[in-house]
């Protein structure tokens, strides 16, 4: 797809431009592992509507407090279920889902002004919320929740997340090789779509343009060797949230570092802190 969205860039621009907005918005249909089916099963599965389409709500627990769990792009609830016993221990009650075109829900595209909507609507049912801990994706989904509905949150785990819009959308053309022009008119589809259906600007949704209002508790953790989103977002984090604790590993890259003991054990002790 690369290669051709290459020649397309060159050729025509325009239909380029409309394919690469169509897949900005598209994750790949990844089946569930094997390794999740332990936590698939072990929830108890419900589900939620949101435009139209039904999300998918996994809840493994029960407690006076909830954290809730946010997956990455092209992932699951329940690539976070790992995190649901050893906090049920701890006396939460612990939801998770899956995003719109992931895992058991419905659709065929999402963005991250959708999975922030959501993850307000699983705040808003399961209240009072200790933490909401995310991954990749899901740690801008819920900075942003945070941050547009002023969700009453005690701590925050943000693990191997993007922290600007400007790294996404560079990264992205770079993955499907289309040119600087034919970037330039798939943002301007995008905007224009943004500040019809919501009246925001694409690039109000990156973190940085609203850290330092995040007033709460932070976690962040990145790894040194990320392949998949620099060291440097993390770094843009920690050197932005006003109350923000860095861990940073060396080795685990961008998806064992959720598996990681000693992670687990820190993101524990962390959201169980008073």
């Amino acid at each position: 797809m690369s290669i051709s969205l290459g020649v397309l860039s060159v050729l025509a621009p325009h239909v380029a431009a409309r394919i690469a907005d169509k897949m900005f918005f598209t994750p790949m249909g990844l089946p569930r592992p094997d390794s999740e089916m332990p936590y698939y099963e072990s929830a108890t599965h419900s589900s939620i509507e949101y435009g139209g389409k039904k999300v998918a709500v996994y809840r493994w627990g029960e407690g006076e407090e909830t954290i809730i769990l946010v997956h990455g792009w092209a992932s699951r609830g329940t690539r976070l279920g790992h995190l649901a016993e050893p906090l049920n221990k701890k006396g939460y009650r612990v939801i998770s889902f899956d995003m719109p075109a992931h895992g058991d829900s419905e659709g065929k595209t999402t963005n991250l002004f959708e999975g922030s909507e959501i993850i307000t609507q699983i705040y808003e049912q399961f209240s009072p919320i200790r933490a909401i801990i995310g991954h990749s994706f899901g740690g801008m989904a819920l900075s942003n929740a945070i941050h547009r509905h002023n969700l009453n949150v005690k701590r925050v785990v943000i693990v191997a997340s993007p922290f600007t819009m400007n790294y996404i959308i560079e990264s992205f053309r770079e993955l499907i090789n289309i040119s600087a022009k034919v970037n330039d008119m798939m943002i301007r589809g995008i905007q224009k779509r943004f500040k019809e259906s919501s009246d925001l600007n694409i690039h109000d949704l990156s973190v940085d343009s609203f850290a330092v209002e995040l007033k709460m508790p932070f976690l962040v953790i990145h790894d040194k060797e990320d392949k998949d989103v620099p060291y440097s977002q993390g770094e843009g984090y920690a050197n932005s949230l006003p109350d923000v604790e860095f861990v940073t590993t060396t080795g685990l890259g961008h998806r064992r570092i959720l598996k990681d003991p000693e992670i687990i054990v820190k993101i524990v002790e962390f959201i169980s802190s008073s």
